[in-house]
């Protein structure tokens, strides 16, 4: 008879315990959403990971550290303000080896200029920013591509997604990694 009990309360605590865990999970609506808070470990997962399913990550609060980054569009004129860091080719631009990961800023205040953008360190001009993904809709960027180091008249599209800035603060990068890929 004891073992009998002892099984039923086992079976009623991880019913309990199941209907617990599910019980914030909702198929829409305030149970899905979000905080990500991107660093030096999962700045670059997370970035690629949202670059492919934008829809996960709407509607969630997301913070991270990045470098500012102007960009304008070489058909259309329109320039644009980003937040972004260095990664690997294939995430975005595929003009080198090497590119861009981040969003376009859409923020109400002033957006810090751009500083070395075109060097290969870390001397940026870097800001901590929190906010949220606007829209899972790609805004698309004509930019020339570049072989061994040279621009080229050959125009390429890169793409990125729109950042509601909620807070910025401009920060020192001293010790945050400038190339992401991991």
């Amino acid at each position: 008879m004891k073992k009998y009990i002892k099984k039923t309360v086992l079976v009623l605590c991880l019913l309990m315990a199941s209907l617990l865990a599910f019980a914030g999970c909702s198929s829409g609506g305030e149970g899905t959403k979000k905080n990500y808070s991107l660093n030096e470990s999962t700045f670059f997962l997370v970035m690629s990971n949202m670059l492919y399913f934008p829809e996960q990550y709407l509607g969630s609060s997301i913070d991270l550290d990045c470098f500012v980054y102007e960009v304008e569009d070489v058909v259309t004129g329109e320039k644009y303000s980003c937040g972004v860091r260095k990664c690997s080719s294939g995430y975005g631009c595929t003009c080198g080896n090497d590119t861009v990961i981040g969003f376009i800023l859409d923020y109400d205040g002033d957006i810090p200029a751009a500083r070395n953008q075109s060097e290969d360190s870390s001397d940026k001009t870097w800001i901590h920013i929190a906010g949220s993904l606007e829209s899972a809709e790609k805004v698309y960027v004509n930019v020339y591509a570049y072989a061994n180091g040279e621009q080229t008249e050959n125009i390429e599209q890169i793409y990125f997604y729109r950042f509601q800035v909620d807070t910025l603060q401009e920060i020192d990068g001293t010790g945050l990694a400038y190339y992401v890929t991991k």
